[in-house]
């Protein structure tokens, strides 16, 4: 439970909005698949988040990478936008890999919590691994509670599925393509920070 609720703490910090943001965009754009885009989103961010804390994964982002991961980002609001089924190929595609992208670009702000699992992450692999998940349930409830949304108060399904909503999703989904294109995503992520405390 304190895992989980380190990672609710989190929420609004930059590091967490990197990943936090593109889900909740991601959720607006995916009308027909809202729910399963975001929980593979979050298990795509858990897998990556934990494979390169344990090195399993260091390919850094750069060179011809950036162009590889502007175009993922692109790619998944596509797929998320087009998917005409809530579980599909296209749903689970754009989720998973929209996950896998925001823990490749994650820097995680390092609490008690998270700094164990991070540490452990090469001794402890299935222990580490689930209280990853936990942890990133935590960070991004905002998403995940947009995607159940729907289910719970079906009246909110005709505002979500309105132009406004998805092109806002859009919108985010481009910003994140082009700062990731045009190397300013550190400079998105300096951005949001601000407007987090600000707020």
């Amino acid at each position: 439970m304190a895992t989980f609720l380190e990672g609710v703490e989190s929420i609004g910090v930059a590091c967490t909005l990197a990943a936090l943001v593109p889900a909740i965009a991601l959720v607006l754009v995916a009308r027909k698949a809202r729910l399963t885009v975001a929980l593979l989103y979050l298990l795509g961010v858990t897998l990556l988040t934990w494979a390169r804390a344990a090195g399993h994964w260091d390919v850094e982002l750069s060179g011809e990478a950036v162009y590889v991961a502007a175009v993922l980002a692109a790619g998944v609001f596509v797929l998320a936008y087009r998917a005409e089924r809530p579980v599909s190929l296209p749903a689970a595609g754009s989720g998973v890999v929209a996950g896998a992208l925001a823990g490749w670009l994650w820097r995680p702000c390092v609490g008690p919590k998270l700094g164990e699992i991070l540490n452990r992450t090469d001794t402890e692999a299935a222990r580490t691994l689930g209280l990853m998940l936990v942890y990133m349930a935590g960070a991004l409830l905002p998403a995940v509670l947009l995607a159940v949304l729907p289910h719970a108060l079906p009246a909110t399904k005709r505002v979500l599925d309105r132009l406004p909503a998805v092109a806002v999703g859009g919108a985010v989904g481009a910003a994140y393509a082009v700062t990731l294109a045009t190397g300013r995503y550190d400079d998105l992520i300096g951005e949001l920070y601000r407007m987090a405390t600000d707020a």
